[in-house]
């Protein structure tokens, strides 16, 4: 007999039907104050090399984790259901929504508000030499200097692989929900690659994540989309039900 999906906000208890969503807005808040506590500490990440005070495997482990975080990675995801979970198959559109309607949000968010990312304080010896105030990592809106860095360069805030890396997380923990401290060790290590690539500072991964759990926490409740695409995965269920009472 096939199998149906249980995700996080299914509960056969009323009272308890709204906790998972509480949690995840709870997760999004404190993710977001997390960052603006990290903000004035961004430089102090980055008073050594990461090379030498991690071990070289935990280092080539965080590298690869970047894989979950890329839009290579929601692909494989997406593919996996497909050919180990066939029950699930109607599942894969939310947690490709879960992955991409963050970063989605993300991308626009960095067309407002320019930062300069940590790699682009770098010397010549590859050793960073940061200005005196982490506000100077700012560039207004209408600067001038935005004109002086290519467009990648000023995109730092926030973390778009750090958005879709939880958003991939957060949508494989409500299809699979046993598999949630895997989903979410690799979303964190994934976090972490992003500050030691010196591709985004510490406030602006926690941001990246915050974002995650709003967009992607939406998108696993039974209203708006996350009903619509409910409606479809019932629609699946049905059919198997009456393929396998015949």
């Amino acid at each position: 007999m096939m199998t149906s999906a249980h995700p996080l906000n299914s509960t056969p208890l009323s009272g308890q039907a709204h906790a998972p969503a509480r949690r995840i807005w709870l997760h999004a808040l404190l993710l977001t104050g997390l960052g603006f506590i990290l903000l004035p500490f961004d430089f102090a990440f980055y008073g050594h090399q990461f090379e030498d005070s991690v071990p070289g495997d935990l280092t080539r482990v965080i590298t690869l984790s970047e894989l979950f975080a890329h839009g290579f990675g929601v692909v494989l995801a997406a593919i996996a259901i497909w050919v180990l979970a066939a029950s699930h198959r109607r599942s894969i559109p939310r947690v490709v929504i879960c992955a991409l309607w963050p970063a989605i949000v993300v991308h626009l968010l960095k067309l407002l508000f320019a930062r300069r990312r940590p790699l682009t304080y770098l010397q010549a010896d590859r050793t960073p030499k940061f200005p005196e105030d982490v506000d100077a990592t700012w560039l207004g809106f209408f600067s001038d200097d935005r004109a002086n860095f290519p467009t990648y360069a000023i995109q730092s805030f926030p973390s778009a692989h750090t958005a879709t890396a939880w958003g991939l997380a957060i949508g494989l923990a409500w299809l699979f929900p046993r598999g949630r401290w895997l989903f979410f060790s690799l979303a964190f290590l994934a976090s972490i690659q992003r500050i030691t690539s010196m591709s985004h500072w510490p406030s602006d991964v926690c941001w990246g994540a915050a974002i995650a759990f709003l967009m992607a926490g939406a998108i696993t409740q039974n209203w708006g989309i996350g009903y619509l695409l409910g409606k479809f995965e019932a629609a699946g269920d049905a059919d198997s039900d009456s393929i396998t009472t015949v």
